[in-house]
């Protein structure tokens, strides 16, 4: 390492320590405005409160100025500046590096939950920063300077955060990197400085003297070279307090497997959207559908006023859900099932393939398939009562003797199925259709772990082409049935009866 670069790092360490130092009341000069200015200025702006959308970052806000929400201006902006010296302690701890200018290496990114629709009113680099300072209390001048410009806007007076030099409080007034907040009241700027305060307040234990809490941009002077380049583009991602503050509405539009769907995002109330479909298969398309499965156009190209959140599906003809894909094994399976009225979606046109079956859903399944009236009259199972979308399917299934319950009274609707309890309804199936298969062996390396009453059952299953096993030659007839493993089965057996 040469002299002048030894030189030069020690330099920057010396900054660097000198700017972390508490320093005392004498070290300053009188630049900010005197208390009964500062009331003035404050007491008498036009507020437009202003939520940052992120319900973290709002509720958070809302609880530091809670106490003071029946005060006057100044008493709200002087009491969130008192929090931030009280309650945020200087840390570099969320950046990659210690020393500034680091602002680009912060390190944490919070999954905040945003109002969706609603217009962001600022940077989310700048929320994000100033909910880990103020949540949990700690961070760097830029941080203290992003916590002061929400709080200001939430208490609804614009403010920015800004960067540049600024000349210490020691003698020599040496220059440092700085991040600080300004304010805009009447077209004039002030500074607003919790972090230098902290320093001056004893690294925020002491006496606070308000030295740097409202500074006419005319007089601070300690605020020197600000990036004014930076400083601009980052002013213009805020959202003025007193602009109307635009909602839109979320539009979502997705295709069944032979076509890609155009026009999402986000959309002012009121306004025309036009969606777009392009086929990429041999289908014919069969309309634009809404959530509800009510069919809104047959054309390609859809157009339509959007006033609140909409999702839109492209369905093609044969198709049935979003989330089937060509190439997958059950494709051809799920939707002849959803053609066949033999099963929904979790949701409308949503197959949800990995999620399991229940003791319910597995006796609708198969008593869709065969097309059985379902059994009316009283249940013998006090949790599958006559109101209940299942209770038919029980009763039937119960009768036929293709479930029983899991007591005398019980019939457990919402357990779940495992492979081989469902096999042994469907073969139960089969015997009562008078349709009586072979046995076969079962060559599944895990066939000793299927229990006594399902070894039958699945012997026949075998023989008719049902059970396929896993690539690693297992069976898992423990393992929890899913939805396309049930639709997979049963459109097998449907098959192999004609029906």
């Amino acid at each position: 390492m040469s002299v002048r670069t030894r030189i030069l790092s020690l330099i920057l360490a010396l900054v660097i320590v000198l700017s972390m130092l508490p320093i005392t009341a004498s070290a300053l000069d009188d630049i900010s405005l005197s208390v009964k200015d500062a009331k003035e200025l404050l007491n008498h702006v036009e507020l437009h409160p202003q939520r940052t959308g992120y319900a973290e970052v709002d509720a958070l806000m809302e609880s530091i100025l809670a106490p003071y929400n029946d005060r006057d201006t100044y008493t709200k902006v002087k009491n969130a500046y008192v929090w931030l010296i009280r309650n945020i302690n200087y840390s570099w701890d969320p950046y990659s590096q210690d020393y500034a200018p680091a602002y680009d290496c912060f390190d944490v990114i919070h999954e905040l939950t945003y109002e969706e629709g609603l217009q962001e009113s600022a940077p989310f680099e700048i929320v994000n920063r100033a909910y880990h300072a103020m949540a949990f209390h700690k961070g760097v001048c830029y941080d203290y300077a992003a916590a002061m410009a929400l709080l200001l806007r939430y208490i609804g007076i614009d403010a920015f955060v800004h960067t540049g030099t600024f000349l210490l409080e020691d003698s020599n007034r040496t220059p440092c990197h700085h991040g600080w907040t300004e304010m805009l009241i009447d077209g004039k700027y002030y500074v607003i400085d919790p972090q230098r305060e902290y320093r001056l307040a004893s690294n925020g234990y002491g006496t606070i003297y308000y030295d740097y809490f409202i500074i006419p941009l005319e007089s601070a002077w300690r605020y020197s070279e600000p990036e004014v380049e930076i400083n601009a583009a980052r002013d213009a991602q805020f959202l003025p307090v007193a602009a109307e503050r635009a909602f839109g509405c979320k539009v979502t539009v997705e295709s069944t497997a032979s076509g890609t769907a155009f026009g999402s995002g986000i959309y002012q109330s009121g306004s025309k959207v036009t969606v777009n479909v392009e086929p990429t298969g041999e289908l014919e398309f069969a309309g634009w559908f809404d959530q509800a499965g009510q069919l809104l156009s047959e054309s390609l190209s859809y157009t339509f006023t959007v006033t609140k959140h909409t999702t839109l599906i492209a369905v093609f003809e044969g198709e049935y859900f979003i989330d089937v894909p060509h190439g997958e094994w059950y494709y051809k399976d799920a939707n002849e099932a959803g053609e066949r009225w033999i099963i929904n979606g979790i949701r409308p046109f949503v197959f949800g393939a990995g999620e399991p079956i229940t003791r319910a859903m597995a006796v609708t399944i198969l008593g869709r398939a065969v097309k059985t009236e379902m059994s009316s009259g009283a249940t013998i199972f006090i949790d599958a009562p006559e109101n209940e979308w299942f209770s038919g399917a029980v009763r039937w299934a119960n009768q036929q003797s293709i479930v029983l319950g899991v007591s005398e009274n019980e019939f457990a609707p919402n357990d779940y199925v495992t492979r081989e309890q469902y096999i042994t309804m469907l073969m139960r199936l089969v015997d009562k259709l008078e349709k009586t298969p072979e046995l076969s062996e079962l060559p599944y390396s895990d066939a000793e772990e299927i229990s006594q009453y399902a070894v039958e059952p699945m012997q026949k299953a075998a023989t008719i082409g049902l059970l396929s096993g896993y690539e690693d030659g297992t069976i898992r007839p423990q393992s929890r049935l899913n939805r396309a493993e049930g639709v997979a089965l049963v459109m097998r057996l449907l098959r192999w009866l004609g029906m």
